[in-house]
């Protein structure tokens, strides 16, 4: 697994000049989750978290798998991710949610959207790893070698971060095909879904540089 790591690695820089230091991706591949606390979702490690075997997939989190199920339903509802969730629903459920409760099937679609939301912005680390994101950011830049640059970036995340991925954009996708309903087609869940899957660890706002790229 290192030597195809350094051979990605070289191959970006040779053909793209996308530059990763091998260093930082060998640490982020053997870096072990945090244990989670019984029944806690937010905030925990996201490799730490209960999961679920979704076929064709692979081993996904189980509050992904269960959230996506439920908005699949409801994919229909108009402004599904824009249009804000109750606060105080939102910290009742998240509440309910990390003392292992089983409440979504009573919940409004938009006040789980807001939790999924919510989910990724909490994440101790961002799902994108921080040491690919600027890679990320010059492989879209690229034209008709960006699908390639793309792909080769995504052989250096964990096996488990790409199988959620893959995942969770085939669940955008979907929400994506049914915008004439629900008013979100792909350019819309771009621009709500990046500074949840980009966050800086801080927390702070994304600036409005990495915003536009």
């Amino acid at each position: 697994r290192r030597l195809v790591r350094l051979a990605v690695l070289e191959e970006l820089r040779a053909s793209y000049g996308i530059k990763v230091k091998s260093g930082s991706c060998l640490a982020a591949a053997k870096q072990p989750g945090a244990a989670a606390a019984e029944g806690k979702i937010f905030g925990i490690s996201f490799h730490a978290l209960p999961q679920s075997l979704v076929p064709e997939y692979g081993y996904i989190p189980s509050f992904l798998v269960e959230t996506c199920e439920y908005l699949e339903e409801h994919v229909h509802t108009e402004g599904l991710f824009r249009k804000s969730g109750s606060l105080v629903r939102l910290k009742a459920l998240k509440s309910q949610l990390d003392q292992g409760e089983h409440c979504l099937t009573a919940a409004l679609p938009c006040d789980v959207a807001g939790l999924l939301k919510q989910f990724f912005r909490e994440l101790p680390e961002p799902i994108l790893p921080p040491h690919l994101q600027e890679g990320l950011f010059k492989a879209q830049q690229l034209g008709n070698e960006k699908k390639t640059a793309t792909v080769l970036l995504s052989c250096l995340m964990a096996d488990r971060t790409i199988e959620a991925l893959r995942y969770f954009f085939n669940f955008l996708r979907t929400v994506s095909l049914r915008s004439k309903e629900n008013r979100m087609d792909s350019s819309n869940l771009a621009v709500i879904f990046a500074p949840n899957l980009l966050h800086s660890n801080e927390n702070e706002k994304m600036s409005a540089s990495t915003e536009k790229k």
